[in-house]
C-alpha cells in the first residue's frame, strides 16, 4: 500500500512525503531525500538519495516476501534498493522530469515501466538495450500507469488511455466529458426544482376580490 504526502508527519524536523506499508515493515521517504525502513521485527535501516522520492513500489521475491523497492525521484532517477538493508541494486536515469509512476513488467527479471511528468513512458532494466528505452510519449502529464496483459493503461487526470507496446492508442475514456454530462444533469435538476417551487408559491397566494366600497 502506498500513500502520498497529503497527511504530512514531522520526524526530527523532517517531513514524510511518501510512505509504503508491507507485512514486513514500513518504508518512508523524507523531504531531504532520506529513505527509512522500519521493520516489524529487527533493526531500522536508512539511506539518503540525491533527490526527493516521488514514487515507491515494493516487489515480492521468490520467497513471497517484499525484498526490493523501486524508487522514482524528482530528477528522473529510478533506484532499486534491497529490503531490509536498503542496499543499492541498480540505478537508472530517464528524461522527462519527475517520475510519476512505476510498474513492474511481469514474467521478466528486473524490467519496469516508468512514466514521467512530460508524458514519456519508458521501459528500463538491465536486459533492456542501453538500460533505458523510450516507448512513446503521451500528450499530457501521466498520473499513473499499469499493465493489463499486453496493454499499457495510463491515467492522466480525469482521462484514461490504453496503449500497446508500439505506442498506438487502442482505447480512450474522456472523464471530463462524463463530468460535464453530470454537471449538466445537476443543473437541469436544480432548474426543475426551482420551477416547481415557484409554481407552488404562486398557488398559495390568496385570491384578491373586488370589495364594495361603503360611504
Amino acid at each position: 500500500m502506498c500513500t502520498d504526502g497529503s497527511a504530512f508527519v514531522c520526524m526530527n524536523n523532517r517531513v514524510v512525503i511518501r510512505s509504503l506499508v508491507t507485512p514486513e515493515g514500513c518504508l518512508v521517504a523524507m523531504d531531504d531525500g532520506a529513505i527509512v525502513w522500519r521493520p516489524t521485527h529487527g533493526t531500522r535501516s536508512q539511506i539518503k538519495l540525491e533527490a526527493i522520492a516521488t514514487v515507491l513500489l515494493a516487489l515480492k521475491g521468490p520467497t513471497g516476501c517484499y525484498d526490493i523497492v523501486a524508487i522514482g525521484d524528482s530528477n528522473g532517477g529510478i533506484t532499486l534498493l534491497s529490503l531490509p538493508r536498503l542496499e543499492e541494486i541498480e540505478k537508472f536515469s530517464i528524461d522527462g522530469g519527475i517520475v510519476r509512476s512505476i510498474t513492474a513488467v511481469q514474467d521478466t527479471l528486473g524490467k519496469y515501466l516508468a512514466a514521467t511528468q512530460d508524458g514519456s513512458v519508458w521501459v528500463i532494466g538491465t536486459e533492456v538495450p542501453g538500460r533505458t528505452l523510450l516507448l512513446f510519449t503521451h500528450s499530457s502529464p501521466i498520473t499513473s500507469l499499469r499493465l493489463l496483459g499486453d496493454k499499457i493503461l495510463i491515467q492522466s487526470g480525469w482521462n484514461r488511455h490504453t496503449y500497446d507496446w508500439t505506442g498506438a492508442t487502442t482505447d480512450e475514456f474522456d472523464g471530463q466529458q462524463q463530468f460535464k454530462v453530470k454537471a449538466t444533469n445537476r443543473a437541469n435538476r436544480r432548474a426543475r426544482i426551482l420551477e416547481s417551487e415557484q409554481h407552488r408559491i404562486q398557488q398559495k397566494q390568496p385570491l384578491m376580490l373586488d370589495l364594495p366600497a361603503f360611504g
